[in-house]
């Protein structure tokens, strides 16, 4: 129930020139709403016996009716459990959190993303996670060509198409490498799919697709469109798909990555808790902010 004659919205995201904050921002504006852009390294937590405070400036966050999740940010460890912590800590004070805290987690985690897409028996590349260098080698030579991804991340960073033949050593080498600069400790080793030449990226809010994409080209493996990917219209339906991989971390604004192979067959990548839509909006014919704007919004 709102708690205010005038709907208050928190925007969060830690970057202060967020296009798709200021775009959400000017929708949610036009709808009638007060929007509120929480950033979070403005944000100051009191707590006492019988009291926790949530604020940023003047503005008492518990107050709040709806905190969108627009990106965490967040790639030092404490920074990271200081923002989880002050969402579920927003959570327990009845503000609505969208994605939730619980569905944040599953997704910035790519092993647990994973798993709850094999429990939803998904189509899923076969995957190998382990800390074991010597299980991940072993993979690497009986999956030839296949990808590295870091375990959490987000954009692209550090997906890696194993393409060249290596000996033994020369795995081992490689994989302590990746794992230093992107790995955490943990492998995540995927079959390749061979593609024709593009992936699809799905935006699901609150159960539906609302828009979908061909991703072209890239800087290496990634189609990323930050990564230099080229959006081009999609003609392949993935709503169902798409919709049963958001499901299945209970997600309610996410991006899904799909990929299509040479025999038309469709393998679920990954899904992203924190999706942008500037490509997407390239190749749209409605306003996606708005759209999101008016979904989320009940005056």
């Amino acid at each position: 129930m709102t708690r205010h004659s005038q709907s208050q919205i928190g925007l969060f995201s830690s970057d202060p020139w967020s296009a798709r904050v200021r775009d959400l921002e000017s929708a949610l504006h036009d709808l009638g709403a007060s929007v509120i852009r929480v950033i979070p390294w403005k944000v100051v937590r009191t707590g006492s016996t019988d009291r926790h405070r949530i604020v940023t400036g003047d503005k008492d966050l518990s107050e709040l009716d709806l905190l969108l999740v627009l990106d965490l940010g967040a790639t030092d460890i404490g920074a990271f459990f200081n923002r989880v912590g002050l969402l579920s800590a927003l959570t327990e004070m009845g503000v609505e959190v969208v994605n939730s805290v619980y569905s944040i987690l599953q997704m910035r985690n790519k092993a647990e993303t994973m798993r709850k897409l094999v429990t939803a028996g998904l189509p899923v590349p076969e995957t190998l996670i382990t800390e074991s260098i010597e299980d991940a080698a072993e993979f690497v030579k009986t999956h030839f060509p296949c990808v590295l991804k870091p375990i959490t991340g987000f954009g692209g960073t550090g997906v890696q198409l194993i393409e060249q033949q290596f000996d033994i050593t020369n795995i081992y080498d490689y994989l302590k490498f990746h794992s230093q600069v992107h790995g955490k400790g943990a492998f995540l080793l995927q079959d390749y799919i061979r593609s024709p030449g593009f992936d699809i990226r799905a935006l699901v809010v609150e159960g539906e697709v609302i828009a979908t994409m061909q991703r072209v080209g890239g800087q290496g493996i990634a189609t990323n469109i930050h990564a230099g990917g080229v959006p081009q219209h999609n003609d392949i339906d993935v709503n169902d798909l798409a919709i049963a991989a958001a499901k299945s971390v209970r997600g309610r604004l996410v991006g899904v990555d799909i990929i299509p192979d040479l025999l038309g067959g469709l393998w679920v990548l990954e899904v992203n808790a924190t999706p942008g839509w500037t490509g997407l909006q390239h190749v749209t014919d409605f306003d996606i902010s708005k759209r999101i704007a008016e979904t989320f919004y009940k005056p």
